[in-house]
């Protein structure tokens, strides 16, 4: 199927002005086949508006989510809180379990391996759950190599070598994450079950079932209102993200400028939604790409870990930073 841009029913709010947000639907495009070149242009171009992109394509089909929204995630989240806690990572922070408010999650790093996952689904069936395995493993390898084609279609935008496109893409680590949103109160704040935040890993895929939920504000101070179509996942880039990417950032640099999302749901529904995040391994040093540095776009960041970064942010000197905290963090002094 040719790639195209769409008009999509996601919108965005400011005042009472609503802006459509295209979706590309990257269906059969693959690099060298007819339509990549446009497919290309089109993501590249909305996460450098927006700070995302919201993508279609068969991979996320209706069999496929079926079996992990309407019977899986209901399963495993009506299970007792103490089985969900057992999920336990050596990742890092934000790996594993994790529960607040009305929402919890449970997550299984590098998705794409079958003893992970098999690691995974004996948490909630020791006696096994072959569907929810085979189900798990397609999710995770279709979600990255949904991922791999976004960042690769951006890195070529941007002049960076097929070799060296390659080399980024075999440096990353990935978590799948399954999360369920409760019900809030009635008389509960705007129905809002995740304040708004950035995010700070590389990147960050969003599938939603059903229910709305997902906001984004975009570099121009806009929301976005993505709404959950089926066969459809958002992309939102990271800080770390602008680490690498100098030229998108130079380009379109606001004061406290990255991409910030937020969770809200009107019809106050409980909400499924898988994550799959892009970390940099952990211990590496993150810097900008050689290609993407000359006169016109200096280097705006030092290299750094993207580790140490998050110890930062929860420091308190990272609490306190009012303004860009990845500039505050590894920002380069400027006479």
């Amino acid at each position: 199927m040719q790639s195209n841009i769409r008009s999509a029913s996601t919108k965005a709010l400011t005042g009472k002005h609503f802006m459509d947000i295209g979706k590309v639907d990257l269906s059969g495009v693959e690099p060298g086949t007819r339509g990549w070149d446009e497919a290309r242009a089109a993501v590249t171009a909305s996460l450098v508006a927006h700070g995302c992109v919201v993508i279609a394509h068969d991979a996320l089909s209706p069999e496929l989510q079926r079996p992990l929204f309407d019977r899986a995630m209901p399963e495993i989240f009506a299970l007792p809180v103490e089985t969900r806690q057992r999920n336990v990572s050596s990742k890092g922070k934000f790996r594993g379990y994790i529960g607040t408010g009305n929402w919890d999650s449970v997550s299984v790093d590098e998705p794409t391996e079958e003893g992970n996952i098999n690691d995974f689904t004996g948490l909630f069936w020791p006696q096994g759950n072959p569907e929810f395995r085979d189900v798990m493993l397609q999710f995770g390898r279709n979600l990255l190599k949904l991922k791999e084609t976004v960042e690769k279609m951006v890195l070529e935008s941007l002049g960076v070598q097929e070799e060296n496109i390659e080399s980024h893409l075999r440096s990353l680590s990935h978590t799948l994450r399954l999360t369920h949103y409760g019900a809030l109160p009635e008389d509960a704040d705007n129905r809002l079950s995740m304040r708004v935040h950035t995010d700070f890993n590389f990147s960050t895929m969003v599938v939603q079932h059903e229910v709305e939920g997902l906001e984004v504000q975009t570099k121009d101070g806009s929301w976005l209102f993505i709404q959950p179509e089926p066969g459809t996942v958002t992309y939102q880039a990271g800080e770390i993200l602008r680490v690498y990417t100098i030229k998108i950032k130079c380009r379109h640099e606001r004061e406290g400028a990255g991409l910030r999302p937020c969770v809200r749901t009107p019809s106050n529904r409980e909400r499924f939604v898988v994550v799959f995040g892009c970390w940099s391994r952990e211990g590496a040093v993150v810097s900008a790409m050689d290609e993407l540095i000359d006169a016109d776009h200096p280097q705006m960041y030092n290299p750094c870990r993207a580790d140490e970064f998050v110890e930062f942010l929860y420091s308190e000197e990272g609490r306190k930073c009012d303004g860009d905290p990845l500039k505050a963090f590894c920002g380069v002094a400027r006479a």
